[in-house]
């Protein structure tokens, strides 16, 4: 039945061509998306290997993908391993012809800010005026000058009191939303039976690659074949986590024949452990996984589905999760669909459903169920009341059901099909779900590697990862020189190694000069032998710089001040040695040099001290995304011990709507506005010793903490904790600077039970020591009560410090001494 309806609509040709690349990718080992879209409801893309799942078995449907009833041009969009999917292109280009093949052009629009800095530019207004007026556009997809103008009162104060910046504006505004520049679309790709001059004009880039002028809908509307071969990340992840599993374990795991029922992996998302799984990782899946606990492959196809703001307002997916839990009763629309709503519990997920239960109950083919989905799709008032007509008559003639339940089941199926999901497109992106989550379950430490290694250019993303994997109990050692490779590396069941790729700064070649000559010549025992030894055409001033900053020569035992001190030295002695070798001029000290390690007295370090702390924290952050030898706020143990009530670990524990006191760095800030008042708010990125987690301040917090909003601050903040999109956040109502913390004591309360007189007398000399206004109340047992609190005199009213409360806890002890803020 495909294959004549394939044939009919002149589409064989499309199909081998697909095919065809796609055996050529798989051939060269080159990995390939299980599917995408409605294409994995197919057959014959199955058997032909376009696409992996079993259509049959998982109820796909094909004329959810070609309607021989609807002349539109199939779309099979390919997912390509990330890094290798250039290859395809070009094998696409050699086998079609480089003439009929090319890439599609894409236009990149001018914003807000970029039209604010070319136009400022043309003006010849300052670079520094310039920036200050572009910066005062808020960081929103999509804003406007005039939106900027009406939200910032520091920009509409320019714009009428400056007249070069009014000029600048208006100028910029008017340009704003043109073309600004051409690039090569992500994914597409045009491949025509003629040289590609003969439909569509041609576009040279500056770097020489040619695409079409056309953009993605021109090429459509000339009748160009236009093709997606994606890039997934993901894919690559896999095959990295498959080489490094038959590298350390020797297993070698065929992905496609994965077990879909290991219990050991829907255990795993069922706890939420979803970080580096394919489409769960957003905290709303999270907190859905642990609702749902899903337990077989049919759940992860439905929670694909599922997650869309569709079916979570109308509280589909709410009513979703209790029947499968069993805390709502599973009722059918007809006894005659329960074999169709079976797997969804009785609602309808998909739109397969809705095109089967139309063959079920009224006796449609596919073609014309596939004419009632999109009908109900588009919603055309003149399209429905035939479909109406046709369903009505169908149930009655096929099932019996009277016109009354017909026109309700008509209705049912009608306000579903609003929500409904193509299912073959979630069952193939379940299928890479699946496998990522398989492989963090059973294979953590290969994953993770993999994983990390994907990011190693999102440090964000890196940094996530690596706590992730240090909360799996698997250690990260930090990037070293005479260890660590370009990638991350496993170096045991439990120990992951820094790649060096992951230092910003360092280049693929340079990593591959270090490591060519460790391999060669053994471990680096100096920075000067590392100069003499490496490519330094590769590893320049700032490559060693970066690698100095960023511990990675940490195992020359020595300070990183010290190294940074000789580095010219070390270069230039290094340039020396290798320009003798080139020449052939070997001298006797040279030779010296190289069997010694250090050279002598020339190649001796100077004795200088370290550099702070606090400075060699903020170059690993700079350079590695986190801190690696310690954190900023260890040095304020003392104020997060005595007035946090919540890290960002425990904050999980906390109730919706608590109140909570937090202590933490600034890491990033996102100025916004609120939609219905246009008032300024702010996202707070917030960083503390166990993890990160998002500060909202709203408008009516802003004015009061805008002087704290800065990154890198130390704060204190107090607010009501908030789990609305699953992870715990904060609204933020209170904020100081950690300097500012003892001024926020209102009152000590000291329990003097235990003390005696001779601390009694220790006490009021430790308070007299520090004189104010905060009252201090002591509290004891009494004979007649119980834990009585006695106000002291106001002359020993105090000052409160860290000084003091370090010596008023030595005295009574810690758990005797609290404070109220």
């Amino acid at each position: 039945h495909e294959l004549a309806t394939i044939e009919n609509m002149g589409f064989v040709s499309y199909f081998l061509i697909v095919w065809d690349f796609i055996h050529y990718a798989k051939k060269r080992g080159i990995p390939v998306g299980p599917g995408r879209g409605s294409a994995a409801g197919s057959l014959v893309s199955y058997l032909l290997g376009i696409t992996d799942l079993d259509p049959i078995k998982y109820g796909l449907l094909f004329e959810r993908f070609l309607n021989p009833g609807r002349k539109s041009m199939p779309d099979i969009d390919i997912d390509f391993c990330y890094e290798r999917r250039g290859e395809v292109i070009d094998y696409v280009t050699q086998k079609y012809g480089r003439d009929n093949v090319a890439q599609i052009i894409t236009f990149g629009s001018m914003q807000a800010k970029a039209a604010i800095r070319d136009v400022g530019r043309a003006m010849a207004v300052s670079y520094a005026d310039v920036d200050r007026i572009a910066k005062m556009i808020p960081n929103e997809i999509g804003i406007t000058i005039d939106d900027a103008i009406n939200v910032e009162p520091q920009l509409k104060g320019l714009m009428e009191s400056d007249k070069t910046a009014r000029d600048l504006l208006n100028t910029a505004k008017v340009l704003e939303g043109l073309n600004r520049h051409a690039s090569i679309h992500a994914a597409g790709v045009v491949i025509s039976d003629k040289p590609l001059t003969e439909h569509v004009p041609l576009f040279k880039s500056s770097d020489g690659q040619v695409t079409t002028a056309f953009d993605m809908d021109g090429i459509s509307k000339i009748g160009l074949l236009k093709m997606d071969f994606l890039g997934l990340r993901t894919l690559t992840v896999i095959e990295d986590s498959l080489k490094l599993i038959r590298q350390h374990k020797g297993i070698k795991i065929d992905i496609d024949k994965l077990p879909l029922d290991d219990a050991k992996t829907y255990a795993m998302l069922s706890q939420a452990n979803a970080s580096g799984v394919f489409q769960l990782e957003s905290g709303g899946m999270r907190d859905l996984l642990k609702k749902m606990k899903p337990s077989e492959f049919e759940d992860l196809i439905a929670i694909l589905a599922l997650y869309r703001p569709g079916p979570m307002g109308s509280g589909m997916l709410e009513d979703f999760t209790k029947r499968k839990r069993g805390e709502n009763r599973i009722i059918y629309p007809h006894p005659k669909l329960e074999e169709v709503l079976k797997a969804t519990y009785g609602i309808i997920v998909y739109q397969e459903q809705v095109m089967q239960i139309a063959s079920v109950l009224a006796g449609f083919n596919m073609t014309q169920a596939d004419d009632l989905r999109k009908a109900m799709g588009k919603k055309i008032p003149a399209e429905m009341a035939k479909m109406r007509s046709f369903f009505v008559n169908g149930c009655a003639k096929e099932s019996g059901i009277s016109q009354e339940e017909a026109n309700r089941l008509f209705d049912l199926i009608d306000y579903f099909s609003g929500y409904g999901f193509n299912r073959s497109h979630s069952a193939a992106y379940a299928l890479i779900t699946y496998r990522t989550g398989y492989l963090k379950a059973n294979y953590p430490v290969e994953f993770m590697c993999a994983l990390l290694t994907s990011e190693r250019d999102n440090t964000d993303k890196v940094v996530e990862y690596v706590k992730e994997t240090e909360a799996m109990g698997i250690k990260i050692l930090p990037p070293d020189i005479n260890s660590s490779l370009a990638r991350f590396s496993v170096v045991n069941d439990h120990t992951i190694r820094y790649g060096l790729l992951a230092v910003k700064n360092i280049g693929s070649s340079a990593i591959e000069s270090m490591v060519e000559q460790r391999e060669k010549e053994g471990m680096f025992t100096s920075i000067f032998d590392f100069c003499r030894r490496v490519d330094l055409r590769l590893n320049n001033h700032k490559v060693l710089e970066s690698l100095i900053k960023s511990g990675s020569m940490d195992s020359f035992r020595t300070h990183r001040s010290q190294l940074m001190a000789v580095l010219d030295h070390a270069l230039d002695a290094g340039t020396k040695v290798q320009r003798e070798q080139q020449t052939g001029q070997f001298s006797f000290f040279s030779m010296q040099q190289e069997q010694s390690g250090f050279g002598g007295i020339d190649e001796q370090l100077p004795n200088v001290p370290e550099w702070p702390q606090a400075q060699i924290l903020a170059n690993e952050k700079a350079l590695l995304g986190f801190y690696l030898s310690g954190h900023p706020l260890e040095r304020y143990q003392a104020e997060i011990e005595e007035f946090a009530d919540f890290t960002t670990t425990s904050l999980k524990n906390a109730r919706d709507g608590q109140e909570a006191r937090m202590i933490g760095l600034i890491q990033t800030i996102k100025l916004t506005t609120t939609k219905k008042t246009n008032e300024r708010m702010a996202i707070v990125g917030l960083e503390d010793m166990d993890g990160a987690m998002e500060l909202v301040v709203f408008p009516s917090s802003y004015q009061g903490m805008a002087g704290y909003l800065k990154e890198g601050t130390v704060v204190v903040v107090k607010g009501k904790v908030n789990f609305r999109d699953g992870l715990p956040k904060m609204v933020a109502q209170e904020m100081a600077g950690i300097e500012e913390v003892y001024g926020l004591i209102k009152t000590i309360h000291v329990d003097v039970s235990k003390a005696g007189k001779a601390g009694f007398e220790k006490l009021k000399e430790r308070l007299r020591r520090f004189p104010g206004k905060v009252p201090v109340y002591l509290e004891l047992d009494t004979k007649n009560y119980k834990s009585v609190q006695i106000l002291v005199r106001e002359d020993l009213f105090v000052t409160p410090s860290e000084v003091l409360m370090e010596e008023i806890k030595a005295l009574v002890g810690a758990k005797h001494f609290r404070v109220a803020i």
